[in-house]
């Protein structure tokens, strides 16, 4: 998240958040029949110093679809992972389907979840690096929350982060 935020390293960072309580939001808007994409739960953020705006942040939402391959923002590259995989320079989105039986009130569901990580200001990183970095943390992010989340076979994320092909 330093990285990608383009922290220093040697500078003090704060990262806040509370991954339980944004894996109990998306279940609580499953339930309650209020999902949206842009109903983002916190999940977490890294914070240049000890206080003041986030640097770089990671959400997550429920969503109703997937976007069409080749017709996402001109700022992404698209990768097959999950069911998408989106990387910019200063965002990255992955999208995965988690089932689980949390959801519906412990009956359980299959919901499409959209993790986001974005950051504040420009990288100094090279491109690539940069989507790599920004796909990672997205990814590394997507693997706490399915857990949390209690999601059957992973929600189809590869146990260890490669960066996949483009599509």
């Amino acid at each position: 998240m330093k990285r990608i935020a383009d922290i220093p390293a040697s500078v003090e960072t704060t990262y806040l958040g509370d991954p339980q309580r944004a894996a109990d939001g998306l279940v609580a808007q499953y339930d309650a029949g209020t999902a949206s994409e842009w109903a983002e739960e916190g999940f977490c953020a890294a914070h240049e110093g000890s206080a003041g705006l986030d640097s770089a942040r990671v959400t997550f939402s429920l969503a109703q679809e997937v976007p069409e391959e080749g017709k996402v923002a001109s700022i992404f590259k698209e990768y097959r992972m999950a069911k998408a995989a989106l990387a910019g320079i200063k965002v990255g989105v992955l999208y995965f389907e988690c089932s689980s039986g949390n959801f519906a009130s412990g009956a359980g569901a299959t919901v499409l979840v959209r993790g986001e990580v974005r950051s504040r200001y420009e990288t100094s990183e090279a491109e690539g690096a940069a989507r790599k970095d920004t796909l990672r943390v997205v990814y590394e992010a997507s693997r706490a929350l399915s857990k949390l989340l209690g999601c059957k076979s992973n929600a189809g994320l590869p146990s260890s982060f490669s960066m996949p092909p483009e599509v």
